[in-house]
């Protein structure tokens, strides 16, 4: 009967670190589970900003009728009757 309580008492302290052991390495988990997220919701915010940036130039180009000239003077080359277009050519280019 002695020797069953330190056995016994060991057998408890042992179960006691592996239980603390598991607890540590699943909240270490979770914090990086919560870094994660937090990452992620980031990322969401800026995607969600860059797609409404998108949708405001989607509709400039369809209903502004300024954007689609300046897109079309731009792009295409397109001018008004009676305007010059003067293209400048690089010195290098020419040769």
């Amino acid at each position: 009967m002695r020797i069953f309580r330190p056995i016994l008492f060991l057998i408890a302290l042992a179960l006691l670190l592996v239980s603390v052991r598991q607890f540590m390495n699943g909240y270490s988990d979770w914090q990086q589970a919560q870094l994660a997220e937090k990452a992620y919701q980031a990322e969401l915010q800026e995607l969600g900003a860059a797609r409404d940036q998108l949708k405001r130039r989607v509709e400039m180009l369809q209903n502004d009728r300024l954007t689609k000239e300046r897109l079309a003077r731009k792009r295409l080359g397109y001018i008004k009757p009676g305007e010059l277009k003067f293209k400048v050519v690089k010195p290098e280019a020419v040769q």
